[in-house]
This record gives C-alpha cells, sequence and structure tokens, in this order.
C-alpha cells in the first residue's frame, strides 16, 4: 500500500469524524435538547466516537504496514526466482561450452598445435583463477550468484570482471539480503553497457574490505545526470524507455540496505566517464 493511500484512508476517517461531530451538534440544536445532562451526554458519545475512530485508525494504519511489508517481500521472492531460472540456464550454457572447449583441445592437439593448444588452455585457466577466488567466498549463496552472473553477462556479450579481495568471513548480513543487493546492482551494470560499442561492454565488480567496511563497489562505462542521483532509488523511477519494464532493483537494494544500521549505498561519476555504485556494510551489521 502506497503512502498515499494511506494518506488518503487518514483523511477519509478525518472528515468521518467532523461529519459525526456535526451530526450530533445539528441533531441536539434541531430538536431543542439543552439540559445539561443531555449536553453531557452529547459531550461524551461524541469523545466516545472520536476514540473509536482514533482507534480504528490506528489498526487500520497496522494493517496499511503489514500489506506494504508483504508487497516489498514479494518483489525480493520474485527477484530470487527469476535468478535460479538464470542460474539454470547459466549452467546449460556452461556445461554447453565446456564440451565446446574440450573440442577446440583436442583438435588442436589432433592437428599437431600444441602451443596453440596451450594458449588456448592458458586463457581458459585465467578464467578458472578468478572463479577459484568467488568459491572461496565465506557466503555459498553469493558464490552462486556471481558464477551465475557471470554466464548471464557473457550470454549478452558483456565482460563481468570480478575482483574479491576477502572471503567475506565475518559479515553480518543475511545471505538472501546480499545476493539480492549485488544481483540488482549487477543486472543494473549489465543493462547500462548492453547497447554499447563492444569494446567498451565491461562491468566490473570489486569485493574488499578495510578496518570497518565490507566493501562492494560495481563500476561500468556511462554518466548519471547530478539531477537523477537523488531519484535512482525511487521505486518506480527508471531510465529505461516507458514501455519496457519498470525495474525496482536499485529501490529494493537501498531498501534492503536500510535494514542495517550504518549500511550506505552511493552513486558517483568517475573522471573516465564511469558511473560507480558502492555498498558500504560495517562489520558489526546484523
Amino acid at each position: 500500500m502506497s503512502k498515499n493511500n494511506i494518506i488518503a484512508v487518514a483523511i477519509i476517517l478525518g472528515l468521518a469524524v467532523i461529519l459525526i461531530v456535526l451530526g450530533f451538534y445539528y441533531q441536539s440544536y434541531a430538536e431543542g435538547i439543552v439540559s445539561t445532562v443531555s449536553r453531557s451526554f452529547i459531550a461524551a458519545s461524541i469523545l466516545f466516537v472520536i476514540f473509536a475512530a482514533v482507534v480504528l485508525s490506528l489498526v487500520l494504519s497496522r494493517k496499511l504496514l503489514v500489506i506494504a511489508r508483504q508487497e516489498k517481500i514479494m518483489e525480493l521472492q520474485h527477484l530470487h526466482l527469476e535468478q535460479i531460472q538464470e542460474m539454470v540456464q547459466v549452467i546449460k550454457s556452461q556445461r554447453h561450452d565446456f564440451v565446446n572447449h574440450l573440442q577446440v583441445v583436442y583438435g588442436l592437439l589432433t592437428i599437431d598445435k600444441p602451443e596453440q593448444a596451450k594458449e588456448y588452455i592458458g586463457d581458459l585457466y585465467q578464467d578458472v583463477q578468478i572463479k577459484g577466488k568467488i568459491l572461496k567466498l565465506a557466503v555459498p549463496e553469493l558464490t552462486a550468484l556471481l558464477m551465475m552472473k557471470m554466464g548471464v553477462a557473457t550470454g549478452k556479450g558483456v565482460l563481468l570482471r570480478i575482483d574479491v579481495e576477502t572471503n567475506l568471513d565475518g559479515l553480518g548480513v543475511k545471505a538472501l539480503d546480499i545476493t539480492a543487493v549485488l544481483g540488482n546492482l549487477i543486472n543494473n551494470a549489465i543493462e547500462a553497457v548492453e547497447g554499447l560499442d563492444v569494446p567498451r561492454r565491461i562491468v566490473e565488480l570489486k569485493i574488499l574490505e578495510n578496518s570497518r567496511y565490507y566493501i562492494f563497489q560495481t563500476r561500468n562505462p556511462g554518466h548519471i545526470d547530478n539531477k537523477l542521483k537523488a531519484k535512482i532509488f525511487t521505486a518506480g523511477f527508471s531510465t529505461k524507455p516507458k514501455d519496457s519494464e519498470r525495474g525496482l532493483g536499485l529501490a529494493s537494494a537501498k531498501y534492503i540496505l536500510n535494514k542495517y544500521q550504518g549500511a550506505s549505498i552511493v552513486v558517483s561519476n568517475q573522471a573516465e566517464c564511469r558511473v560507480r555504485f558502492t555498498v558500504c556494510i560495517p562489520k558489526h551489521a546484523g
């Protein structure tokens, strides 16, 4: 339930109370009731009606908050379902790619081209090293997400570079929350570069820590106008065409981080025409 709906309900209840009060006064004067007892009874009745209206407003407000929370949970569950579907597709794609790589290496060795085969395997090994660092993360759900996103990016012609400098041991954020936040940031970055020239279709993700924070940072070519920076975390706002799906990714990421004291997400433009999203989560968060 939106904030506008809550305000509208409150206004309606307020008007209802006012109308009831006016009705009592009109009835009392129309019937010529002027005795002290009658006036006391009318006053007590009016107070009772107002009290009942206030109680009803509080109950209704609580119900509206519960509904709003349930809607947010449904949005997050929908995002996770999409991620699971993507993961299934990536697993199928990786199996197909693995078979292709074996065929290439076998073919090079068959035609007596060991140097080319060695070079080809070297390129594959670099990719394996990156994935090896991802596998060492202390959050297996996040490992699965990053492996899946690498496959999704490759399928869209985007190079996703991941630099891991910490294993996140001690991260006090729920796995469900950190995967939702990073999943949304990566999706946002991939969508931002899909329409660029091939050499610029690069998204970088850095995972590091300092003495106070765990830091997650995405970088991609582009620029965000300063007037839009305050709006991109608003639910329903999107820079995509109006006929496309209205994304809630950044708004959901900020909503999730707000649950953890001291956690934050900021967006900035770098001098080399790149957009940077930085998430900082205190080491004491939990």
